[in-house]
């Protein structure tokens, strides 16, 4: 049993630590968003762990809390970038924009490559500089 238990520990442990590594790298929100769930998922999975291997009840109302607290955390983030979506704005973790692209000679405003519209006219070339 006790080597059980370690091992089990020792995933959990290893699995708040890469999920920890997602919320703090990223690259977006919402990746960000599902890390903070999942590491709220690995806590209360230690907390059942816990309660599990010391046999005391008492922790299960902080369970039902964590998961209630984790439930609508995840709602309430959907719903914001949902929101963010249908309003047309663009997402500040992309890097919004375009002008890098625009800089490099690759898709500019008007649709096309190399100084050429969609429509068939020439663009008009910038000093890219």
């Amino acid at each position: 049993m006790d080597t059980a238990l370690s091992v089990v520990v020792g995933m959990l442990l290893a699995s708040g630590a890469l999920v920890t590594v997602r919320l703090v790298r990223g690259p977006s929100t919402l990746d960000r968003a599902v890390a903070l769930d999942a590491l709220a998922a690995v806590v209360m999975a230690g907390i059942g762990v816990l309660t599990a291997a010391r046999q005391i009840p008492y922790y299960l109302p902080a369970l039902l809390v964590l998961s209630f607290l984790g439930f609508t955390g995840s709602v309430s983030i959907a719903r914001f970038l949902a929101l963010r979506d249908e309003a047309g704005s663009e997402d500040p973790d992309e890097g919004g924009g375009g002008g890098e692209r625009a800089a490099a000679g690759h898709d500019g405003p008007h649709g096309g490559r190399n100084g050429k519209r969609a429509d068939g006219g020439a663009a008009e070339q910038g000093s890219g500089g």
